[in-house]
């Protein structure tokens, strides 16, 4: 069943390639099926939760792993993963994560020495990479202290621009003033509000230069807007944004809508022009 597993891993189907590990794991009659062997199987296992974005039972199975061999690079480097992306990671999630990725440095220079190849290409590679986590997540725990953006799209830190594109127009279309004529008034300053941090948002994580320096640990007053002193084209967010937000959120909304439909537009109703509607 590993090796089934191990196919449909590597062709992308995770939910049959996470049926085949369980089923190896639930298989006592074999004669592998304790040791590291059966760690390497939970550490599959965590894998395909990862893949799946089950973070929780990625830990789960990665702790599992963990009880078997200590001293196993891959599972502290995937639980730390997987802690950062928990969907409400904390800042206790965020330093078991350091831990973990610290726990797989020692482990690599420590493997690298006793194999007398201390320093290789991959090895220095590795750590490099870990490093690098480790940095990405103390911004995260910066992060925790502002606003999110990520979380305000609702999306993952490894998000693609199409899903970027698709969350913000599915929560713009949601939250828009236009659609909020029913609610009650504090519905709709709700509403207003959620409508701009949605727009910030994604003002930051779809221009790659300024999402590159937010995600290095840049403050969000401090990033590279053009309209940064200048009010911004309606006087920006309110808010305390500093230099960003500097674009209107109904113009931002309407330039997106435009694109995506080739730029054809027929009035946004109350008076905005635009997109309209259905």
């Amino acid at each position: 069943c590993k090796d089934l597993g191990d196919v449909e891993y590597k062709n992308g189907n995770y939910e049959k390639a996470y049926e085949y590990y369980s089923t190896a794991l639930d298989d006592t009659t074999h004669p592998i099926s304790i040791g590291l062997y059966k760690s390497k199987l939970y550490y599959n296992r965590s894998c395909t939760l990862y893949n799946l974005k089950k973070y929780a039972e990625c830990i789960t199975d990665c702790n599992a792993a963990l009880r078997i061999d200590d001293e196993y690079v891959k599972v502290y480097t995937r639980r730390g993963n997987a802690y950062v992306n928990l969907e409400s990671c904390t800042e206790r999630d965020c330093r078991s994560a350091i831990q973990d990725f610290e726990k797989a440095m020692e482990l690599v220079e420590r493997q690298s020495t006793s194999s007398g190849q201390k320093g290789s290409a991959a090895d220095d590679k590795q750590i490099k990479e870990l490093k690098s986590k480790i940095h990405e997540t103390e911004v995260q725990i910066k992060r925790l202290k502002q606003k999110d953006f990520y979380k305000i799209l609702g999306v993952s830190r490894n998000a693609t621009q199409n899903e970027i594109k698709k969350s913000y127009r599915k929560m713009a279309l949601k939250f828009h003033p236009d659609r909020q004529s029913s609610k009650s008034q504090e519905e709709k300053e709700k509403a207003e509000v959620i409508f701009k941090d949605v727009n910030l948002a994604y003002e930051v994580l779809s221009d790659e230069v300024k999402k590159r320096k937010y995600d290095s640990g840049v403050d969000v007053e401090d990033l590279d807007n053009p309209h940064a002193g200048q009010g911004g084209m309606h006087g920006g967010f309110p808010g305390g944004h500093g230099g960003m937000g500097g674009v209107d959120p109904n113009v931002l909304f309407e330039m997106f809508m435009r694109q995506q439909h080739g730029g054809m537009g027929g009035g946004m109703g109350g008076g905005r022009g635009g997109f309209h509607f259905g």
